[in-house]
């Protein structure tokens, strides 16, 4: 008889497959609509530039020229609203549309999972660390600590975690946290579970180093590429991770320690949409764990984090 947590594993593989499959679906789905909307569009240029019989007769007050440009700035408010641009008519006889779209609506569409690393409580039983693998490791480490103040580094990822939530609220994102207080049990497959099952656009992790007192900076890591795991979001998770780094080393100004593949982390290759992990700097180095509880420092690197998930989604 197949003990329990195998028969989970397997339908967690099912799952996986299911939503991949779903996955690519819905990418054909989009390209077919895509294509259809272009063929209308035209279509509909052609026409409103020919005009029906007569509509050059004398009399007309607006040309089928002036028409077109009006249909193409009503038409399209959205790509006017994204980019900012100013819409301008080359016709006298035509008047700009108010943008009724803000900067922000298409960011109403995404879906951002935030997961700050560790908990309270570690929970060292063990897990794969992939759907069907041998390999276990601990569902929930400890994390590392300040040496100076005591203060775990459960702590200081679910501060930033919790501005980072609001910051992105603000901008209209949908986030969905792995955890909101320090006394729960969640282990790292589970974190994944429900980055997959928001559909998220994108999981963060958050979390601090430790080790050599000397060492400060920070890092980005993502996950390589695994058949069957991680293949279909490992380029998607290193286009995060590469400007996420990049965004938040301008906005802290803190060493960067660049990128790093991982092939053995639980949270990452249990995980079906695009996952990096950010190691917001070193708690074992006494001026970096000064900054990493600082609440001003928290918000300059939120910013930095919130710059580098927009501008990941933009392009997405």
């Amino acid at each position: 008889m197949s003990e329990p947590h195998e028969r989970d594993t397997r339908e967690l593989i099912r799952e996986l497959q299911s939503k991949r499959r779903r996955r690519g679906l819905m990418r054909l789905v989009g390209a077919g609509l895509g294509v259809a909307v272009l063929v209308a569009a035209i279509v509909t240029g052609i026409v409103l530039a020919t005009g029906p019989s007569g509509s050059g007769a004398p009399g007309s007050s607006v040309s089928a020229t002036a028409r077109v440009s009006t249909t193409a700035i009503t038409s399209a408010p959205t790509t006017v609203a994204t980019t900012g641009e100013p819409v301008t008519s080359t016709s006298s006889t035509t008047t700009s549309e108010p943008a009724t779209t803000s900067t922000t609506s298409w960011l109403s569409t995404k879906v951002v999972a935030i997961d700050p690393g560790h908990q309270a409580k570690a929970n060292y039983e063990l897990e794969p660390i992939g759907p069907g693998a041998t390999t276990k490791k601990a569902k929930v480490s400890s994390g590392t600590a300040s040496p100076t103040t005591g203060t775990p580094e459960s702590e200081v990822t679910l501060a930033v975690g919790l501005k980072l939530r609001d910051a992105l609220e603000a901008l209209g994102v949908q986030v969905v946290m792995t955890r909101t207080t320090q006394d729960v049990d969640v282990p790292n497959s589970e974190r994944a579970k429900i980055a997959n099952d928001a559909h998220a656009d994108l999981a963060i992790r958050l979390h601090c180093n430790g080790g050599d007192p000397s060492a400060h900076g920070l890092f980005t890591l993502y996950p390589a590429s695994i058949a069957g795991w991680t293949d279909d979001i490992a380029v998607a998770s290193k286009r995060a991770a590469t400007i996420i780094q990049a965004a938040a080393i301008a906005a802290t100004g803190a060493q960067d320690r660049g990128l790093q593949e991982r092939s053995d982390l639980s949270g990452f290759n249990w995980s079906d949409v695009p996952d990096v992990l950010v190691e917001m700097g070193f708690m074992t180095n006494k001026d970096e764990d000064l900054l990493l509880e600082s609440g001003t420092y928290q918000d300059k690197l939120v910013q930095g984090l919130v710059d580098g998930i927009v501008e990941f989604l933009r392009a997405e």
